[in-house]
């Protein structure tokens, strides 16, 4: 009797624990309800107003823009992150705090940039702990990766095979050809140095990352637009193997080594510094995908040893015009990704003004916004449309000015056309 009495008393308190702790429970498991990448896209904007404001001399709105960034989004954002990583939850909060005393202090810009970069790195570290990459961006990377070296490798083959034709026919003998593989070796290793000079450099610079890293990826779309077109490419790699010929009957008459290891390293670099400089914008739009860079880097390579041993020591014709078009193609798109993010860096250090869209186009996730330079701002669309627009209405008129000669081959190779048309 007393045990059935003691099994009664703990059956009551287990039901009264259940209706008592119910709640409790409940609101242990409302934060993973929240929406932690919305609200860390929110922070985001938020921030990017703040430093515009900061920017123009309107500190207090930056302050207040700032904390509530904190106040009406990281403290939703706290609750379950302090469950998975409290020590980054704190770290957040010092950072958070740090920007706002150094607002309210009117610390120069630069100094609040630093601060909003590295709250901003914080938060695309918490939101990698809530998504995941997908299949998307990493697939993306490769591809972008695998383009690059195929495409300026493809042209530095191009180049040394006509040079090395030159060379054989204007009586160039074995050790000519020796040299211009020294100067071409040193080349590819000066590239590399150029890659990691260029990781240095923005590293160190006294100039805020966002401004740099917007620099870069300006100049690179302008290097990507001019080799876009295939017929400016074409145009541009006449005058190019003409510079090459003199160089090489100067080199040769000469006698010099050094001059003919200096046309080998000439050829080649043009291409090695475009590709660190693409690579380095690259590695920048791949975050969380830098291993899918390295894949697609090592894949390219393989392919245009291939490619390249056919064209230099089998002799074989290559499809070039096919490889280049459909490389081009995806060059564009890397341009219009890249011209999107520069704008977007501008947008971060106050530079640009912002005018958002949320609500009336979807946000994409982070890494896929990164990845294609589309943000839900008018300016980096619109940056983005008229790059587009330019690459259609060249293709569009290349196309119309190929056509009548395409009509023209046709009627002389068809003397029934001619008839017809007389």
């Amino acid at each position: 009797m007393k045990l059935s009495k003691l099994f009664a008393i703990i059956a009551l308190i287990a039901v009264l624990s259940l209706t008592l702790l119910g709640p409790v429970a409940a609101e242990s498991t409302a934060p993973s309800e929240v929406d932690v990448p919305a609200e860390l896209a929110k922070m985001r904007d938020l921030l990017q107003e703040s430093m515009r404001a900061y920017r123009q001399g309107d500190f207090d709105q930056a302050h207040k823009l700032s904390r509530a960034a904190y106040l009406d989004h990281f403290e939703l954002v706290e609750i379950p992150l302090r469950v998975v990583n409290a020590d980054l939850t704190l770290e957040m909060e010092y950072r958070m705090a740090d920007l706002r005393t150094k607002m309210q202090a009117g610390a120069p810009a630069a100094e609040i940039e630093e601060s909003v970069r590295s709250t901003r790195d914080g938060l695309l570290q918490i939101e990698a702990m809530y998504t995941e990459v997908g299949a998307l961006v990493p697939a993306l990377a490769f591809t972008g990766s695998f383009t690059i070296i195929f495409r300026e490798g493809l042209e530095a083959v191009l180049v040394i095979a006509a040079l090395l034709g030159y060379l054989q026919k204007a009586g160039g003998g074995r050790q000519s050809r020796r040299y211009i593989f020294l100067g071409i070796g040193g080349a590819v290793i000066s590239s590399v140095a150029t890659w990691l000079l260029l990781r240095f450099v923005l590293s160190i610079a006294p100039v805020g990352r966002e401004l740099l890293e917007a620099i870069v990826s300006l100049v690179a779309v302008g290097m990507l637009f001019w080799v876009s077109f295939w017929l400016v490419s074409r145009l541009d790699r006449k005058r190019w193997m003409e510079f090459l010929n003199a160089r090489s009957w100067a080199a040769m008459t000469s006698g010099s080594s050094l001059a003919l290891a200096g046309l080998g390293f000439t050829a080649v670099y043009r291409e090695g510094f475009e590709t660190a400089l693409f690579y380095e914008v690259l590695l920048g739009l791949s975050a969380r995908a830098e291993m899918y860079v390295l894949y697609g880097f090592l894949a390219g390579l393989a392919v245009l040893s291939v490619v390249a041993w056919l064209i230099l020591r089998a002799g074989q014709r290559m499809p070039i015009q096919k490889f280049m078009t459909a490389a081009v193609s995806v060059v564009m798109l890397l341009s219009v990704a890249f011209m999107g993010n520069a704008i977007q860096e501008l947008q971060d250090t106050g530079l640009l003004s912002v005018t958002s869209l949320v609500g009336l186009m979807p946000r994409l996730p982070t890494a896929i916004a990164d990845f294609t330079g589309i943000h839900p701002t008018v300016e980096t669309l619109a940056a983005q449309a008229i790059l587009l627009a330019i690459y259609i209405a060249g293709g569009v008129l290349m196309w119309w000015n190929g056509r009548p000669k395409s009509l023209a081959a046709n009627a002389e190779n068809n003397p029934n056309v001619i008839r017809g048309a007389a």
